[in-house]
């Protein structure tokens, strides 16, 4: 594993609790590389450690679920599970529930 992937891995579960996303750009800025949001695509789709590193809560920056490398029905479970609403593969209210980057 790449000294990227265990930053974006950490930084995932310390910075995005149970019930809000982030997205994939919003992630790339938390770890100090803003450009790099294909990078942090690609190491949530390596991720092992699923779902105790919540991958499934990283999204699209228009509240659209993205990628997923199980199955996106399992996506949306887990997210539903958390309390996140999804409808027709969008986050329902992606406004309130993605994390703001300061």
């Amino acid at each position: 594993m790449t000294e990227f992937q265990q930053q974006c891995y950490q930084t995932l579960k310390d910075k995005v609790p149970a019930g809000r996303v982030i997205t994939y750009g919003g992630l790339a800025q938390l770890i100090g590389r803003p450009n790099a949001h294909r990078a942090v695509g690609s190491a949530m789709n390596k991720n092992p450690f699923a779902p105790k590193v919540p991958c499934h809560r990283v999204v699209k920056s228009n509240g659209e679920l993205g990628g997923f490398a199980l199955d996106l029905k399992i996506k949306i479970k887990r997210l539903q599970k958390e309390g996140v609403q999804v409808m027709n593969n969008k986050i329902v209210d992606f406004k309130e529930k993605v994390v703001k980057i300061a």
